[in-house]
């Protein structure tokens, strides 16, 4: 059991191997940024990127675009980059649109898999956006959408309708992590497709696609990934599904399927630029050792807490026996939002989500332990005041 002091927080920063990322960042001094739903710090190559990336876009004298800047090649040097941080090959991702977008034709890739089953169901934890297009991705297909609100409610489901089973690996609201693994090898067993939603996971936490056996997964650029505000989604099929979709398709009306063309949607090549920056950072980073280093922020986190938690009237809503494996801790107070613009003002970013819940994100690549100690510390102080 550690003691939550400074001097313990900063001899953890000293040892830990991923100490050298946070440089990679542009942090203002001072700042805290525990806000996973901002876009993250800038880093630092990024400006230069975009910069060259414009410079050299088109050659002055033909108007051509010049090979390093064609917008193919950097969404397969982000796919590049981004595969080894969710246990997958290149040529199963590609990087466009956006997360409700990539949801919406890989429910319709699953349908086509499994042509009998009318049933898509997604867990109802996922972003609103994915709640509606999830809807219209069932009927497009003329079939049912099935919103699970727990686990118990996979039991109830007419498995032998069920297309595919589309859940967060992180639970947006509440931080808790699924067991993906055992999930997918349980939904497998039914006959049924599994998509995963890695947008509170990839960058954060031990992700692999591969080990899990999934068959789909998506995911945002901007949480842990460094892409900014507005980054480009990405789409992973595993590759025993990809001659599925290799060329469009019409439907007997003639109307386009979502699906023409595969999954390689046009994504804005400057986003994608943007991106690649932010995944530089990570290069040659395990997703394990990743994986470590926000368990240690977690832990650290959660242990000062409890010095003052019993008597400030705050709660952690994450649930207990999925804290340890967590990027995303929650928080529940009556007065969250003023917790929240309180803490902003003191340089601590953190996410307000109605009525009464804080959201915490534990990124490893820029976050120290000090940071997290100075965050309990201005917490602590803050809740003192609104009492």
């Amino acid at each position: 059991m550690w003691t939550s002091t400074r001097p313990t927080a900063e001899a953890l920063d000293r040892a830990d191997p991923l100490a050298g990322l946070r440089v990679r960042y542009d942090l203002p001094p001072g700042l805290i940024h525990l806000d996973g739903n901002s876009g993250g710090p800038l880093p630092r190559t990024t400006p230069a990127r975009l910069r060259r990336f414009v410079e050299h876009r088109w050659e002055q004298q033909t108007g051509r675009l010049r090979g390093e800047s064609d917008w193919r090649g950097e969404a397969r040097g982000a796919a590049a980059a981004l595969a080894p941080l969710i246990g997958a090959a290149p040529s199963e991702i590609t990087v466009a649109e956006t997360t409700s977008i990539n949801l919406f034709k890989s429910l319709l890739a699953a349908a086509r898999l499994r042509p009998d089953r009318p049933v898509l169901a997604v867990g109802k934890d996922c972003f609103p956006a994915d709640c509606w297009l999830a809807r219209s991705a069932a009927e497009f297909i003329g079939g049912q959408l099935h919103l699970l609100r727990s686990r118990d409610e996979l039991d109830l489901l007419p498995w032998d309708e069920v297309a595919v089973v589309a859940l967060s690996h992180t639970d947006e609201r509440f931080g808790g992590v699924r067991d993906a693994a055992a999930l997918t090898a349980e939904i497998h067993g039914h006959g049924s497709l599994v998509l995963w939603e890695l947008s509170g996971s990839a960058g954060a936490l031990d992700v692999d696609l591969h080990s899990w056996d999934a068959d789909f997964a998506i995911g945002c650029g901007h949480r842990y990934l460094g892409g900014g505000a507005g980054a480009p989604s990405y789409c992973f099929v595993a590759g025993r599904h990809r001659d599925a979709f290799s060329t469009g398709t019409c439907d007997t009306g003639g109307v386009l399927h979502p699906l023409a063309g595969g999954f390689a949607g046009s994504g804005s090549s400057f986003s994608v630029a943007e991106l690649r920056a932010g995944l530089s950072i990570l290069d040659g980073v395990s997703p394990r050792a990743l994986a470590a280093k926000t368990a240690g922020l977690v832990d650290f986190f959660l242990e000062r807490l409890g010095d003052f938690c019993s008597d400030a009237q705050i709660e952690v809503a994450t649930s207990s026996e999925e804290l340890s494996r967590s990027a995303q801790i929650t928080l529940r107070h009556d007065r969250a939002q003023r917790i929240a613009d309180a803490l902003f003002v003191r340089d601590v970013l953190v996410d307000y989500a109605e009525p009464d819940l804080l959201r915490l994100s534990f990124a490893p690549s820029w976050l120290r332990y000090v940071d997290i100690w100075e965050a309990t510390e201005q917490l602590h102080t803050t809740l003192h005041e609104i009492a």
